[in-house]
Order: structure tokens, then sequence, then C-alpha cells
């Protein structure tokens, strides 16, 4: 089960570079930077810095939304929302990454080009207060039948990644409990101790 810190430099307990570098010293599989809010050159700036710590860790670095900037990098990885997929196509970087909401989604994404899916929001989630958490039953599904990887997200944590990891995920994606984590490497341990 792949483990999977995305960020948010707003809810992080420290400076988000050291906040990266304890995760990816924790031996997280793969770095997604989620700052929406950034303009083009400030994202840019903070992806350089996020990728050179990732690379340094042989760790996988994944830009967020912005696949524009993931070509101008040269980024391997990108992950966008279902619309822009079906807005715009797939685009041409090694590895996409579509935000999925229901089996229909999950299965066009894959139809449309996607390398994997994230399902979310499977627990009511900090970063949507007061959206419902979608439950188990259709990530089950996804992951029963889809041909591609597909990860969790949505308020997931060491407490209940267990429920998670019962519905044959591949991954999980996990924002705040990673961003306030005193010790990431708890996380990480938690997830590699479900995998044996």
């Amino acid at each position: 089960m792949k483990v999977i810190a995305v960020t948010d430099r707003k809810r992080c307990i420290r400076g988000l570079m050291e906040q990266v570098r304890l995760i990816v010293e924790a031996g997280a599989d793969m770095v997604v930077l989620r700052e929406k809010d950034l303009d083009h050159d400030e994202y840019l700036a903070l992806a350089s810095e996020v990728r050179a710590v990732c690379e340094d860790n042989g760790v996988e670095f994944c830009i967020n939304t912005f696949s524009d900037i993931a070509s101008e990098m040269g980024v391997d990885t990108v992950w966008i929302p279902y619309h822009d997929l079906v807005e715009n196509g797939r685009p041409g970087i090694g590895r996409v990454g579509v935000s999925v909401h229901s089996e229909r989604e999950a299965y066009d994404a894959s139809d449309r080009g996607a390398d994997f899916v994230v399902y979310g929001n499977v627990f009511e989630t900090t970063c949507k207060p007061g959206l419902e958490g979608r439950g188990f039953d259709e990530i089950r599904m996804i992951s029963v039948n889809s041909d591609i990887p597909v990860y969790a997200i949505g308020g997931i944590d060491v407490g209940n990644m267990q429920q998670v990891h019962d519905c044959m995920v591949d991954g999980v994606c996990i924002m705040s409990g990673f961003m306030t984590a005193d010790d990431p490497s708890v996380i990480v341990r938690k997830a590699r101790t479900l995998l044996e």
C-alpha cells in the first residue's frame, strides 16, 4: 500500500519544507504539492524545492492541478480534478492521477487514460468540514474492479487506516495527518505494518 503525503502549508505545524523533509525521510512513497492558491511563479518556486528534496530521497514527486507547470518542469506525475480530464483531455505527462467521487467517474477516468484515481472523501475531513464522508462501499467496488491503482483520501489517519486498507485500495493519501504530525514516521510505520 502506497503512503502518499499531500501538502497544505497553511495547516503545517512547522515550515513546510522542514515537514516535507521529515515526511520523505520517514519513507513516504509520494509527495503531492497541493497549494492551489499560489500563483504560477510562487508554485513553480515551491515545486522546485519540494522536488529536490523528494529526488534526494528517492521519493516520487507529484504536482497537483497545475499540469502546465508539470510540463514546464518535466515532472513525470500530475494529479488533476476529474472535470479537468473531461474538459481538456489527458495531459501529455508520464503518469496522470485523477480525483474521483463515484464509481462512474473512476471507470470513466480510466477509460480516458488516467494512470491512477484518488477516491474521496472517505471520511469527513477538516479540509472540507461538513461534507459527509462517502464511506467504503464505492471505493471497495472500484478497488476490486479497476484496472488501475486506486488511492483513498479524506480524513484518513492511523486510527482508521485499517478500515481503508480492508477496502483493497492501493494506497492512502493523507494531508492533515502529515501536516500536523510531530513525527510523520508514525504514520508511515502504521501503513507498513498493514502491509505485513
